[in-house]
């Protein structure tokens, strides 16, 4: 037995195993920071998600110039009678379940031996909080309009942050949607949140130069990315509700009707 057998030994016994996980006790240059609750919560699904569900993963470019004149001319109005800042996701919120209601391979959960449809379109919003990421559920959201859905938005983003969520609030999500363009994101490639099909990121909407009846144009473009269960879904299931989804976003214009 040699020295450096001793010292490997000590050092071994200072790490504590965890299946998937080796935590060792932190040196001078370190700080050791517990989890919380939530981040404990976290990290536990997305690693049932990494590990039990094969996913596949596709983005696809959306003109979303209407939505932007239309949010630009009805804002400010919007704010004034509501109290509310009118925002982009709440029109996404409401194609994105208008669309689940027309593709409803997508609003549905792996059950082993069987695909369970839902019949309500339950969509979860993710929100970071200073206490890590929540996900509160919007309920029946293809039956809202737009001004309703930005009041519910606000409504549960705050409550949210201040922790005042209720159980009720976070449950019976059918599928999630993650506003990554509001962190600057302009691709993403989110986990899918077991035991749901899919999960689609909406990223920054910025200007590019896009060829429009051979011509050069200077148009607002969103990316919107999904990932899904391929054991549910295939390419040409998510591709037809990402066509439904990008054409009802396309066709958002100043005339649109908030309410």
């Amino acid at each position: 037995v040699t020295r450096k057998d001793v010292q490997n030994f000590i050092d071994r016994k200072s790490e504590t195993i965890v299946p998937g996980i080796t935590s060792t006790s932190p040196s001078v240059d370190e700080e050791r920071v517990m989890l919380t609750p939530i981040r404990r919560m976290i990290a536990d699904n997305m690693v049932i998600s990494s590990n039990s569900i094969p996913q596949a993963w596709s983005s696809v470019e959306v003109d979303v110039t209407g939505l932007v004149l239309k949010r630009e001319k009805a804002k400010e109005g919007f704010k004034n009678t509501t109290g509310v800042k009118l925002t982009y996701f709440p029109f996404i919120v409401k194609a994105v379940a208008e669309s689940l209601r027309e593709n409803i391979l997508l609003n549905s959960s792996w059950s082993g031996d069987a695909i369970l449809i839902k019949r309500r379109v339950n969509i979860g919003v993710a929100v970071a909080t200073p206490t890590g990421l929540m996900v509160p559920v919007i309920h029946d959201a293809d039956t809202h309009t737009v001004a309703e859905l930005s009041k519910i938005l606000d409504r549960l983003a705050n409550r949210a942050r201040e922790g005042e969520l209720e159980l009720k609030d976070v449950k019976g999500g059918t599928f999630t949607l993650n506003n990554t363009g509001a962190l600057g994101s302009v691709i993403s490639r989110p986990l899918v949140s077991p035991p749901q099909a899919a999960i689609l990121a909406t990223d920054l909407v910025v200007k590019r130069a896009v060829v429009i009846d051979d011509a050069i144009g200077i148009r607002s473009i969103m990316n919107l990315s999904i990932t899904f269960d391929h054991r549910i879904l295939d390419g040409a299931d998510v591709s037809k509700f990402m066509n439904a989804l990008s054409e009802r976003l396309e066709d958002v214009g100043p005339e649109t009707e908030l309410h």
